[in-house]
């Protein structure tokens, strides 16, 4: 069998695979600075030449990160848009970290054996690597059954406008694909494979404040015995989001649920499935943390994470934060928060939610500012491209759980509610602590990645054809 012969070439070619994945991973790619974002595009073009990909760079502006986009032709009946995202997220704390961040070290780690740190190595700049070499390994066999057009974004994690923007430009193109493929490591820390249908939307925003004609300093920050007298502009922030949630911290914006539709009998049969086998310990002993804050049945559970919305703060800043003490009122606070929107919430009704709701209580010296947002996304398990995945999952002997949506945020909108195109995505492989220190993939999942992507292709074009 051809797909057998392919998995050994993998297997024969891994020491030079894993080699070229740890040169990709030593260039600094981080979007938000834009350290080493041009010559990682530079080089994953360079790759895609070779394989006699027609590449195009696209930018939105003259300060975007580039897209990088080709088309490989290989004669097949089927074509493929393939999805990948080669920037990753700031270093952080440089101290926190065990090795050093863009060093790719193998190291071992229990339970897994050699792992490899690096940031971005699990989201998801090796997975990248390993989709791209999986398909050279095709091609040189003269195998790889379906025509890629690759979309490999660079600005994935700033929410940037060089990937939609290619999108809606090249629609007509794009849109008489047969499939789109976003594929990542996707086994949990006991080796099950997790397949995801759909993602929620992600409106990010700040709030923030400062002194005015309201009250507050508004010359910088003043002594902390004014505040007996004087408003603070951090207490109108706090307040202002305290608004915005209940007290088990779920949201309370005016209006945010009448939206929230309840999941069609399709997704809760999943969520009955999934029930009788995830693991909430486990989950949690991946996440790092020690309880949920929600009470009850495992379906339960699933049902308010992969349905019901979410408003997180992701930081907060105001006044002095050094070491010992500084009695200050400050004259400014800041808040980024992120709302995760589910079916069939969209991004422009929730954000006039989120104007009003603030206004109604006085809030209007709040301002908003916002960013590149995320509407949620979802395709059907009866979709061909989502069959392929879960049969894959089994050949390699694995039973994956189908989850109806995932909690996280991808722009994957643009290829199911834009082109039209159905999106799936599945892979073996393991890894954590992305956007923490210490970021790492298993070394001998990295192996067995690559043979899924070729799995999943061939199982995308053998069931293509009995539908035929």
């Amino acid at each position: 069998m051809s797909l057998e012969k392919i998995h050994k070439d993998i297997d024969r070619l891994w020491p030079v695979h894993l080699q070229k994945t740890r040169e990709m991973l030593r260039i600094p790619s981080v979007s938000m600075t834009g350290e080493g974002i041009e010559e990682t595009a530079g080089a994953l073009a360079d790759m895609l030449t070779r394989m006699g990909t027609r590449v195009k760079m696209f930018k939105a502006g003259n300060n975007s990160h580039p897209l990088v986009a080709g088309e490989l032709d290989v004669g097949a009946d089927m074509t493929a848009l393939l999805y990948g995202m080669y920037d990753v997220q700031p270093v952080g704390d440089i101290d926190l970290w065990d090795h050093p961040p863009f060093g790719a070290t193998i190291v071992k780690k229990k339970p897994f054996g050699e792992t490899l740190v690096n940031r971005g190595v699990y989201n998801s700049k090796a997975s990248l690597m390993g989709t791209l070499l999986a398909i050279g390994t095709m091609l040189d066999r003269g195998e790889l059954p379906m025509n890629i057009h690759f979309l490999l974004d660079g600005e994935e994690e700033l929410g940037g406008q060089s990937f939609p923007k290619y999108i809606h430009k090249n629609k007509a193109k794009l849109s008489k694909a047969d499939a789109a493929f976003g594929l990542d490591y996707g086994e949990n820390a006991d080796g099950v494979p997790m397949i995801a249908l759909g993602m929620k939307g992600c409106m990010y925003l700040d709030l923030s404040t400062k002194g005015s004609e309201r009250g507050g300093p508004t010359e910088g920050e003043i002594h902390s015995s004014d505040a007996v007298i004087v408003e603070s502009p951090v207490w109108r922030l706090v307040h202002a989001i305290s608004s915005m949630v209940d007290e088990n911290q779920d949201p309370s914006i005016d209006g945010i649920w009448d939206d929230v539709e309840d999941p069609a009998k399709e997704d809760t049969a999943l969520v009955r499935k999934l029930a009788k086998v995830f693991d909430p310990e486990c989950y949690a002993r991946e996440t790092g943390v020690k309880k949920f804050k929600v009470k009850g049945s495992k379906e339960k559970l699933l049902r308010k994470y992969l349905f019901e919305p979410s408003l997180n703060i992701d930081g907060i800043v105001a006044g002095y934060n050094g070491e010992g003490s500084k009695t200050v009122l400050p004259d400014s606070a800041k808040a980024k928060i992120d709302i995760r929107l589910v079916p069939n919430m969209s991004v422009e009704g929730t954000f006039k939610k989120v104007e009003a709701h603030l206004r109604r209580r006085g809030f209007t010296d709040v301002h908003i500012g916002r960013y590149e947002d995320y509407p949620w996304t979802k395709v059907s398990v009866n979709e061909t491209v989502s069959q392929a995945c879960i049969e894959a999952m089994k050949y390699h002997g694995k039973e994956p759980e189908v989850w109806p949506l995932t909690a996280g945020s991808a722009p994957f909108y643009l290829f199911d509610q834009f082109l039209g195109v159905p999106w799936g995505g599945a892979g073996l492989g393991h890894g954590g602590r992305a956007h923490a220190p210490n970021e790492f993939a298993v070394v001998a999942k990295m192996k067995d990645f690559e043979k899924s992507v070729a799995t999943v292709f061939w199982k995308f074009t053998e069931i293509s054809g009995r539908k035929r």
